[in-house]
């Protein structure tokens, strides 16, 4: 799996904005942000000097299940497998798209 294909599946899961700012950290991989600010998200580089609201820590496995939808992010985070860091309330406004 290279940056772009999980960046791609990123930008395929974020529907609309969330008022903040998610770092993805994929283990092994160039962390990248979900800048959902405006009406629509924005992938962009990590180094665009945007603080990020919420930090996600994963392998790249569990970020491609979390973007493919169904019950993913919640599972994830709940059994261990997902790394959340930062302002909570950015989890509680997502939406996210299921592939599925």
């Amino acid at each position: 799996m290279t940056g772009a294909e999980i960046r791609a599946a990123a930008a395929g899961a974020f529907v609309g904005g969330f008022a903040g700012v998610i770092r993805i950290a994929p283990e092994g991989g160039e962390a990248f942000d979900v800048d959902g600010r405006g009406a629509a998200c924005a992938i962009v580089d990590a180094a665009a000097g945007v603080a990020p609201d919420c930090v996600w820590r994963a392998s790249v496995e569990t970020l491609l299940r979390i973007f493919e939808g169904g019950r993913a992010l919640e599972s994830a985070y709940l059994s261990g497998r997902l790394g959340v860091a930062g302002d909570m309330s950015v989890m509680a406004r997502l939406v996210l798209e299921s592939s599925r």
